[in-house]
C-alpha cells in the first residue's frame, strides 16, 4: 500500500532509472563488458547514448568497488549522480539497509512536507505526506528502529512510518513539558518553546531531546511517552545524541554557552570531559562516537585523540566512517565534499551562484551550495543531499 501521493518512476527509462538499472546489475556481478551488452541490447540506438552509458558504468563500477581507486597527485573526487530533485529542502538522510532504500523528509514552508522513500535497486521514489504542524527545517532528524520503522521529528510530535501497513502515524508531544524552564515559553527571549530539537533510535522507539526541557523522553512504538535521563544545565535542546554501546553521548544544546562546550556521556553514572567542541561535532564512526574539536577528532567519552586518513577541518557538519575510520566529509569553510580513498584525499568542488548581497546594495555575491546530509550503504556507497538540501545524489569513490 503505498501512501496518498506515492509516486513511481514512469514507464519510460529515465536517466535515474538506467543508471539505478546498471547498479542492480552490477552489485549481481555482471562485469564491466556485461553490463555495456545489456544496455546495448535493450536501449542503445544512437551513438550519443552508448558512449553517455559507457560513462555511467565507468562511474558506477568506482562506486560499487568494481574498481580499484587510482592514485594520483591532484586527487580530484568524480562528480555526484543526481538520483531525484526535489522541490524544497531536506535536511536529514538514513539509509535502510532492509529495504536497501534512502529516507528523507522534505519540509515545506507553508506547503505539505512529505517523507520519502528513494528504492535503490529500482530508482522508484514514493512520498509519504506529514501532518501539517510549521516548518521544521534544519532540526529535523530520520532515524530507523530496530522493528524497521521511520521516524521523523516535527517541531511538537515525531511521525513514524509503519514498516508492515506503510502508513504514518503521528505522536503529539505537548508544548506545556512537565519540569520546563523557567520562561521557556517566553516568546521575547531568542530562541522560546519547547520544540523538539532531535531524537536517536532507542529499541523499537526513539529518545528525544527538547528546547528548554532538561531531560531525553521516551517515545514508544505504540505512542506511549515517558521521562527517561536528566540533564544538566546546557543540555536542553541538545543538536546531536549518539550512542555507544550502552552509554549516550549528548552534546550541548542550542541554548548553551560558550563555558559548556564538553559532551556528556549518560551511562549507570554520569561523567563529563572538557575538550572544547563546536556544535554538531558528534560522529558515529562504527566502532567509536567521535567530537570534532579544533584540533581534530577525538573519543567523545574519553578526549583521546583519534588517528584518520581524513582529518575533517573544524566546520564539518557532516561525517561518515567505514570500520571507525573517517571517510567522507562535507567542510562547510572549503566548500568541498572529501573523501579518503587510500592514503590521499580526493575532493569534489561544491558549485556556487552569484546571488544579492545582504542590504539591498545592488552587489552580488558568490553563494555556494553547500550539503545538509551525508548517508551511507551497506556497500559503503556515499549519497548526499546538496544543492542545500534539494538534490539527492550518489557519489562514487572512483
Amino acid at each position: 500500500m503505498l501512501g496518498e501521493g506515492a509516486q513511481s518512476m514512469p514507464p519510460r527509462q529515465s536517466k535515474v532509472e538506467l543508471y539505478a538499472a546498471l547498479r542492480r546489475d552490477s552489485r549481481a556481478g555482471l562485469s564491466n563488458r556485461a553490463l555495456e551488452r545489456t544496455v546495448e541490447v535493450s536501449i542503445l540506438r544512437t551513438w550519443r547514448m552508448r558512449i553517455c552509458v559507457v560513462v555511467a558504468i565507468g562511474v558506477l563500477c568506482s562506486a560499487c568497488g568494481n574498481q580499484v581507486p587510482v592514485s594520483h597527485s591532484a586527487a580530484k573526487a568524480p562528480d555526484c549522480v543526481i538520483l531525484e530533485r526535489l522541490n524544497a529542502p531536506a535536511y536529514s538522510l538514513a539509509f535502510d539497509k532492509v529495504k536497501d532504500a534512502l529516507w528523507f523528509p522534505v519540509m515545506e514552508i507553508g506547503g505539505k512536507s512529505s517523507l520519502h522513500r528513494y528504492d535503490l535497486a529500482t530508482g522508484q521514489q514514493f512520498q509519504y505526506p506529514l501532518p501539517d504542524s510549521g516548518y521544521n527545517g534544519p532540526v529535523t532528524t530520520t532515524v530507523i528502529t530496530s522493528d524497521g520503522a521511520v521516524w521523523v521529528n516535527l517541531p511538537y510530535a515525531v511521525a513514524r512510518w509503519d514498516p508492515i501497513r506503510e502508513t504514518i502515524t503521528t505522536t503529539s508531544i505537548p508544548a506545556d513539558a512537565e519540569g520546563q524552564l523557567p520562561g521557556a515559553v517566553d516568546t521575547t527571549r531568542p530562541l522560546a518553546g519547547t520544540w523538539i530539537s532531535t531524537l536517536i533510535a532507542d529499541g523499537d522507539g526513539v529518545l528525544i531531546g527538547r528546547l528548554n526541557v532538561p531531560y531525553l523522553q521516551r517515545v514508544s512504538s505504540d505512542g506511549t511517552t515517558s521521562r527517561a535521563f536528566d540533564l544538566p544545565n546546557g543540555y536542553d535542546g541538545t543538536k546531536k545524541i549518539a550512542r555507544m554501546g550502552s552509554t549516550l553521548i549528548v552534546a550541548p544544546g542550542w541554548l548553551s554557552n560558550e563555558s559548556v562546550t564538553d559532551v556528556l556521556a549518560i551511562a549507570s553514572s554520569t561523567a563529563k570531559h572538557t575538550d572544547i567542541i563546536p556544535l554538531n561535532g558528534l560522529f558515529d564512526l562504527g566502532e567509536t562516537i567521535a567530537a570534532l574539536t579544533q584540533n581534530g577528532l577525538v573519543k567523545a567519552d574519553t578526549g583521546e585523540p583519534l588517528s584518520t586518513a581524513l582529518v575533517p577541518d573544524p566546520s564539518a557538519d557532516a561525517l561518515l566512517a567505514q570500520n571507525g575510520e573517517a571517510e567522507v566529509a562535507y567542510s562547510p569553510s572549503r566548500h568541498t565534499l572529501e573523501r579518503a580513498v587510500g592514503t590521499e584525499v580526493a575532493t569534489l568542488q561544491l558549485n556556487s551562484r552569484e546571488a544579492p548581497a545582504a542590504g539591498g546594495t545592488g552587489t552580488s555575491v558568490k553563494a555556494w551550495e553547500g550539503v545538509t546530509a551525508l548517508a551511507q550503504a551497506a556497500d559503503a556507497t556515499v549519497f548526499a543531499l546538496r544543492a542545500n538540501g534539494t538534490e539527492l545524489c550518489e557519489w562514487g569513490s572512483g
